[in-house]
């Protein structure tokens, strides 16, 4: 074998020698004793992420980490926010889990179809993630003119309220963020579900979006199957067209209360002076009454034709009651209320 050869064979031997070392450093299994907690700030860089973590004995070296990180490409991608790892603990292990963004459940935030914005606000407050002093419904469209966002925000006045666009879904909150990212991110949610094919159906409808989505949370709130739903929307179109009262017991309770847990409706109520209340004025609310999710917005934009005009909720049951007469409702109430 001349020198040249064994030269190269050398380095080759090297080489191999190196990369399983690499790849069993950043395989090497510590132990997590007891629960192992760590928090990433935002905009905190590689290099002190690393050394908290070798300090914290999490990992066996700080350098090779960030080597790790940067070969994989996965620099950018580290997310802030609370996590907890369990044993056995890696390199490659921890890796995934803080670009992954699979955070502790205390980061868990869920907003239920059919919330409101105050009842979204209270439930941050709760978690700690606004301050108790702040107030959602001071943010209005024109705070969002983003232009990722000009289409789901045409035709709206830019003094709307953001209600109907914090979409329902499981979120992951760390803490720190601002009440603008917060709620970009709720927004964010709802572009991304509605954006494509059902945006542009959307489209297709002699309804503005604002009035689809106005819709859908009127349903999201009167009826719970997803047929009544379709057929509630053609119900209530119906009304519209004709310049019938829609009538809707939700609506007076979004005007006095902008929530659902605290309502509890009185005759009084009912003559309660506000656009909301669609039993004194025609035509839609001003703005969606609660923020619904895709079923109540596919029901509005696809309403199950048929002959009823009027409809009720067994309390005990939960079904709806469809009539065609006014009488036949009275006799409804009569029986089920």
């Amino acid at each position: 074998m001349g020198k040249k050869q064994l030269f190269q064979t050398s380095l080759f031997i090297i080489a191999c020698i190196l990369v399983l070392f690499f790849y069993i450093s950043v395989n090497f299994p510590l132990t997590c004793q007891e629960e192992c907690n760590f928090s990433i700030t935002k905009g905190e860089n590689l290099k002190s992420i690393a050394n908290r973590l070798k300090n914290e004995e999490y990992i066996s070296s700080s350098i090779l980490f960030q080597f790790y990180v940067k070969s994989k490409g996965q620099e950018k991608n580290i997310k802030a926010g609370d996590y907890q790892f369990t044993s056995p603990l890696t390199i490659t292990n921890i890796t995934k889990i803080i670009t992954n963004g699979k955070l502790t459940n205390n980061n868990s935030f869920l907003i239920a179809e059919g919330e409101t914005m105050l009842e979204i606000e209270e439930n941050l407050k709760e978690k700690g993630l606004i301050d108790a002093s702040s107030s959602l419904k001071d943010w209005k469209i024109k705070d969002f003119l983003e232009k990722k966002y000009l289409d789901i925000f045409s035709e709206i006045p830019l003094d709307a309220p953001l209600e109907g666009y914090l979409f329902p879904d499981s979120y992951h909150l760390p803490q720190g963020l601002e009440e603008k990212e917060i709620l970009s991110i709720f927004i964010d949610n709802f572009v991304s579900k509605t954006k494509n094919d059902l945006f542009f159906e959307i489209k297709k409808q002699k309804r503005s979006f604002y009035e689809i989505l106005i819709m859908a949370s009127l349903l999201e709130k009167e009826v719970r199957e997803k047929t009544d739903k379709r057929m509630v929307a053609d119900i209530l179109w119906r009304r519209l067209d004709t310049n019938f009262p829609l009538q809707i017991d939700a609506t007076i309770c979004y005007a006095k209360f902008q929530s659902f847990k605290k309502c509890f409706l009185t005759r009084e109520l009912f003559k309660l002076d506000s656009p909301y209340n669609t039993y004194l004025y025609k035509g839609l609310p001003p703005t969606p009454i609660d923020n619904p999710g895709i079923e109540s917005i596919q029901a509005a934009l696809d309403p199950l034709e048929n002959d009823y005009w009027y409809y009720m909720t067994d309390r005990e049951t939960g079904k709806t009651i469809f009539s065609k007469t006014f009488e036949e409702h009275l006799g409804a109430r009569g029986k089920y209320l």
